[in-house]
């Protein structure tokens, strides 16, 4: 009660002091509630001293009842002292606390997120908060990621590009950075037209963009030295001697970075126009001249469509062109599960005999398994239905109808791109819708040519016997007759797979390009010619282009249209049997590789889709 009013004596007197600031009804609330929650620190104190005081009575020996009783009350009166010593009455002091912590140290870096180009500099600045000492240390993340000043200037990559990270860090506290996010793109040349067809001496001028660098200008030249004029300007002259040319424009800041077009010189009168585009963009793929001159288009392989792919994703859809209309039509959508590396043969009986090749889809993306699975499309009703399975999954197999109808299949390979060629080969039936094993060829292959002679047997040529071994030179002869293969009596010049095979109108068989190695390394522009007289092959004239996946056409007047190939070309060439010899015709609207080009009734080439990996809608005829 004591101390209670004495602390309600000394509130009431620091009110008339200071009237504004002191409320009564708080201030007595907030010492009821201090002495309530300090009491039982208060009690240590009295009873400690209390103790002292027992002590020192029972050294002076006196008595106990009023020596107690005085060291009772000495005690009381210091714990209240000390009470008051420590937080007062309750009415203007607080218990004592520690310092607030001092603020974090951050770091921000302007600008956040920019793109540089490689021939640009870019100042950095940056914000240190929490500390005085607002001093940075610059760095790039990256080892590749460029330069960086004390000052903040950052220099890109000279030969790289990609993205990196500016860091900004505290001198005061290193752990405290901050970052900034630099993009600097791959500098490019685009040159437009990309494709061209002059006669000698015709003209057309190109013109280059220049996108990653600050400097756009170009300087224009001619890859052959007798491959025409051209000036600063873009103007280009042919020459008068009929070829394929190079029109190279070159960033005149980075010299490395080039684009080209290609210009072919010719006399021809033939040429390339455009026609529908296909639904599906596609490559791989297969295309069949039917009974009613139309042509259908089956499967084949785009990933352009599915960013998760790396590589050949199969397709389901089927197509079918109208010559007279000059469209395509879609009957069968695509669903990203499908087929590439299949075979398409045209059955006497007007249906179409798909089979086998490759699967894979979006969802499972990896190597392409083959399959033995096989489809009839009825081009009287318009219906893809099924038909008996083969013996083996293939894929970059061959298929060939033979006089008496049946169809021969052989060789392919387990798996896509690690496969293992295949010797075994088989017979389709129609009117049994069945497949039944024949003799085995003498090697495994795929990406191997099969053609019919016109004797009746069947000529193999090339191919590979695993997907890392090289091709092979090797030739086989199969004889129905017997169903058994007997190698030819020498093999070619050149071994050579991915190539293709063209029954002349004498009976010989044109061998053109293809590559000499594993994969799609070394095409080759060489050329030989395989007489069934003799079973022998002889050189011919090579090819003006190295020519891989491309295509080779019998027209009408017996020459051999060849288009297309290696990296998306878009030249073409003519083969004349008569002379041995191949010469340059008008080049394709648009680089194709890996396309398709189908005979049509009125002697026009139609030519569809292309691209290795990334599918092409486009088609041209060729007249």
């Amino acid at each position: 009660m004591y101390l209670q009013a004495a602390c309600i004596q000394r509130v009431g007197r620091s009110e008339e002091k200071h009237p504004q600031t002191i409320r009564r009804p708080l201030r007595l609330k907030r010492v009821r509630a201090n002495v309530a929650e300090r009491k039982p620190s208060i009690l240590v104190k009295p009873q400690s001293m209390t103790e002292v005081a027992m002590q020192n009575s029972r050294t002076l020996g006196r008595s106990n009842s009023f020596i107690n009783s005085g060291f009772h009350r000495i005690g009381m009166a210091l714990t209240i002292a000390a009470a008051f010593g420590v937080w007062g009455c309750g009415g203007g002091s607080t218990p004592s606390s520690a310092p607030p912590p001092a603020p974090p140290i951050s770091v921000t870096v302007t600008p956040g997120s920019i793109t540089v180009l490689r021939d640009a500099t870019q100042a950095f600045t940056a914000k240190v908060t929490g500390t005085t000492n607002t001093a940075v240390t610059w760095s790039v993340a990256e080892d590749s990621g460029g330069t960086i000043d004390s000052g903040g200037l950052y220099t890109p990559p000279q030969n790289g590009a990609g993205t990196f990270q500016v860091i900004a860090r505290s001198q005061a506290n290193p752990a405290a950075v901050g970052a900034a996010v630099v993009t600097v793109p791959m500098p490019q040349v685009t040159i437009v037209p990309e494709v061209v067809t002059l006669h000698p001496g015709g003209t057309r001028t190109f013109a280059a963009t220049v996108s990653g660098l600050t400097n756009t200008a170009v300087n224009f030249t001619i890859q052959q030295s007798a491959g025409g004029l051209i000036n600063s300007a873009g103007l280009y002259t042919a020459p008068a001697a009929a070829g394929i040319y190079q029109v190279v424009a070159t960033s005149v800041d980075e010299t490395t970075v080039t684009a080209s077009a290609t210009v072919t010189v010719t006399t021809s009168s033939s040429g390339f126009t455009s026609t529908g585009s296909l639904h599906e963009a596609r490559g791989l793929h297969t295309a069949t001249l039917l009974p009613d001159n139309k042509v259908l288009v089956a499967y084949g392989s785009n990933s352009s469509s599915y960013t998760e792919a790396a590589g050949y994703v199969g397709l389901t859809s089927v197509e079918v062109y109208d010559a007279g209309a000059g469209t395509f039509t879609e009957i069968y959508g695509d669903d990203g599960l499908g087929i590439y590396g299949h075979t398409a043969t045209l059955l006497q009986n007007g249906t179409v005999l798909l089979a086998g090749g490759f699967i894979n889809d979006v969802w499972a993306y990896g190597p392409s398994t083959s399959s033995n699975g096989a489809g009839l499309y009825d081009s009287a009703t318009g219906v893809l239905g099924g038909t008996g399975n083969m013996t083996a999954n293939r894929g970059g197999h061959t298929a060939t109808l033979l006089a008496d109808g049946k169809v021969l299949i052989a060789g392919g390979a387990d798996t896509d791109p690690t496969g293992t060629g295949l010797a075994s080969a088989e017979l389709y039936d129609p009117s049994t819708g069945t497949f039944t094993q024949t003799g085995n060829m003498s090697v495994g292959r795929y990406l191997h040519t099969a053609t019919l002679l016109q004797n009746g047997t069947v000529l193999i040529v090339g191919g590979a016997l695993t997907s890392t071994s090289n091709p092979v030179a090797t030739a086989e002869v199969y004889n129905p007759a017997t169903g058994m293969f007997t190698m030819t009596t020498d093999a070619m010049a050149t071994a050579r797979e991915q190539h293709t095979a063209t029954l002349l109108a004498d009976g010989r068989v044109l061998i053109a390009g293809g590559t000499t190695s594993t994969g799609t390394g070394d095409p080759t522009a060489t050329a030989e010619v395989y007489d069934p007289a003799t079973g022998s092959f002889s050189v011919t004239g090579s090819m003006a282009e190295a020519r891989i996946l491309h295509t080779a056409t019998l027209l009408p007047s017996g020459q051999v249209l060849v288009a297309g190939g290696g990296n998306e070309n878009s030249t073409a060439e003519i083969y004349d049997p008569t002379t041995g010899s191949f010469s340059i015709t008008v080049g394709m609207m648009i680089g194709r590789s890996g396309h398709t080009a189908t005979l049509l009734p009125n002697g026009s080439v139609l030519v569809a889709g292309g691209g290795i990996f990334d599918g092409l809608a486009s088609a041209e005829l060729y007249h």
